[in-house]
């Protein structure tokens, strides 16, 4: 009986210590990375100034409350996104920059960057690509994800600036 004691309060404190560490962690700047929409599992972040320029390239964190889209409400109906935490996504294209998916390429500027869309989610629901081509207006980006089966903008469409709140780099 006093082993059996002895395991659980082991156990009950080592989960208090994680849960702490977990939330030290994430209050401190860090954000383990649970999707496949990019490499890595550990992304330092930092907050975005209302006017701190985005690059083609950059990682930002999306709140997708931010975005009224019904591609992405069905996406949270599916199950594969999750309006209570952030999205990380890249960026794909920046305002000004032209986007075209066509013959299961995704070109910026005329310049093959993925492969495209699939017809059905993983879930087995229909997919479909944004109508292209189009170019950014201000304060529009095209996101991306690295796996060609990630939910962006291939799906879902241009997202404004307004929706990001942090800007993310890997760590490992």
């Amino acid at each position: 009986m006093k082993k059996k004691f002895i395991a659980l309060l082991a156990l009950l404190l080592f989960l208090c210590v994680t849960a702490s560490a977990l939330f030290l962690f994430h209050h401190a700047g860090f954000r383990v990375n649970r999707s496949a929409s990019l490499p890595g599992i550990l992304y330092a972040v930092s907050p975005l100034g209302e006017n701190e320029r985005i690059y083609r390239g950059d990682i930002v964190l999306i709140d997708l409350s931010k975005i009224s889209n019904p591609v992405i409400s069905r996406g949270v109906e599916r199950g594969y996104v999750n309006m209570r935490e952030p999205m990380l996504k890249r960026i794909g294209a920046a305002p000004g920059d032209s986007v075209t998916l066509e013959n299961d390429l995704l070109r910026v500027n005329g310049v093959v960057s993925r492969a495209v869309t699939a017809p059905f989610d993983s879930r087995g629901g229909p997919l479909a690509p944004w109508p292209t081509p189009l170019i950014l207006r201000p304060g529009q980006y095209w996101l991306v994800s690295d796996p060609e089966r990630g939910f962006d903008s291939r799906y879902f469409g241009p997202v404004g600036r307004e929706a990001f709140t942090h800007r993310a780099k890997p760590l490992f």
